[in-house]
């Protein structure tokens, strides 16, 4: 793609009008224009996803399908520290957008490495054969895991990271060197590349749904949390969802603008309650302890996911974390037929520990009504018509926990 002059963010151009041209037709002609430099003819271009981060800005994946090839855009309005080569800037109605060739993500290093096969097999087969490399999760701009599968069956998961992945390798190192069943990382980073071995038993997640008993003592989570190590302490603080609510206040409104006053409402009333409890010590903490981040088997955990928000934090924010999450899952999918009731056990099984450790119950519920209000602005999804009714609910759901403080 031809290179660029450097993009600053035009002042004034709001994440909601961000939204509204990612999901344009004007976008997509202008990048229909851009790739038919790339493979010809006039590609038909459509919205892959989206991907909102409050306070920064919005950031997008786009499909491209010409007449004999099929490419991927990465596009973003968020204010980049530069603009490198092989990327296109455009002007949109009220600011500009950066766009790439997938996958030369400008803040993600080794993206074109994780994502090129011959490049997976020579970096960690050993001499083995690649037989699968797919994406799992790709951020724009933040993170990208993928699956790569070996003809000897074993499993890697490929994360990449923007920066720092030798301190995400210490962490695990530090977690596997005190009990805890973190991946195992497959050798040292490379280009901010860290492999990870995949870990035993299945996700909570999936426990949640298919077991008629609650299928993890709140004492066995609890327990897990009290013996992250005290190496953590180390580690740059980073901010909770409740720290960061009034961002995600924003992308609530940004997503939801007929019910902003609602929303805001909401936002305030979490705060009055978060002005006055107290929320405990600073202790190691995963900062995104959920149940798609816990694998089980048989009544105990067998897998610690996702460390990287690992780090000082509280004990109150990880449990407020776990509710909210769980909180959310009925409404993802019917089969979590009894969610409801262990949400209900954990929550007062959660709330009277950190009683007893001079927290707040008050504030573990409030704190659970943020982390519910910060996935407001995920429920959008550009395939489900209907996705505005799953955002409302979640408001729905973060009042019923508020209520409980």
């Amino acid at each position: 793609m031809p290179e660029s002059a450097a993009a600053e963010s035009v002042v004034g151009w709001s994440e909601r009008e961000q939204l509204d041209f990612f999901s344009s037709g004007e976008l997509l002609a202008l990048l229909s224009e851009v790739s038919s430099g790339v493979i010809g003819g006039d590609p038909d271009v459509s919205l892959v996803e989206v991907h909102h981060r409050p306070g920064a800005g919005v950031s997008g994946v786009f499909e491209v399908v010409g007449d004999a090839e099929t490419i991927y855009l990465g596009a973003t309005a968020e204010k980049l520290p530069r603009v490198p080569e092989g990327t296109v800037t455009l002007e949109g109605p009220n600011g500009r957008v950066v766009v790439w060739l997938h996958p030369a993500d400008p803040m993600l290093p080794g993206l074109g490495l994780a994502t090129t096969p011959e490049a997976v097999g020579e970096t960690w087969g050993g001499g083995r054969r690649l037989e699968d490399l797919r994406t799992l999760t790709y951020r724009p701009l933040r993170r990208a895991v993928m699956l790569a599968r070996f003809d000897d069956g074993e499993e890697l998961f490929l994360k990449v990271l923007r920066r720092d992945a030798a301190v995400m390798h210490a962490k695990h190192e530090m977690l596997l060197a005190v009990g805890i069943p973190a991946p195992v990382p497959a050798g040292l980073p490379v280009a901010e590349v860290l492999a990870l071995r995949r870990v035993a038993g299945m996700p909570l997640a999936e426990d949640l749904m298919h077991s008629g008993v609650l299928p993890l003592s709140p004492e066995r989570i609890v327990a897990l949390l009290d013996s992250l190590p005290q190496g953590l302490m180390d580690v740059p603080v980073r901010e909770s969802w409740s720290d960061r609510l009034e961002w995600y206040v924003l992308a609530a409104v940004t997503a939801l603008p007929a019910a902003e006053q609602r929303i805001r409402a909401l936002g305030s009333r979490i705060d009055v309650v978060l002005d006055s409890a107290r929320r405990g010590p600073l202790v190691p903490s995963h900062g995104d302890f959920y149940e798609a981040n816990i694998f089980v088997a048989g009544g105990k955990i067998t897998g610690l996911l996702d460390i990287d928000s690992a780090g000082p934090g509280y004990l109150v924010d990880d449990l407020a974390c776990f509710i909210g999450h769980l909180a959310v899952l009925p409404g993802i999918d019917g089969r979590y037929v009894d969610v409801d009731g262990y949400l209900n056990d954990y929550a007062r099984a959660f709330a009277s520990e950190l009683e007893r450790r001079d927290t707040d119950p008050a504030g573990f519920y409030a704190r659970s009504a943020a982390v519910v209000l910060s996935l407001v602005a995920g429920a959008r999804d550009e395939e489900d018509p209907d996705w505005e009714t799953l955002a409302l609910d979640r408001i729905v759901i973060a009042e019923e926990l508020l209520r409980r403080a």
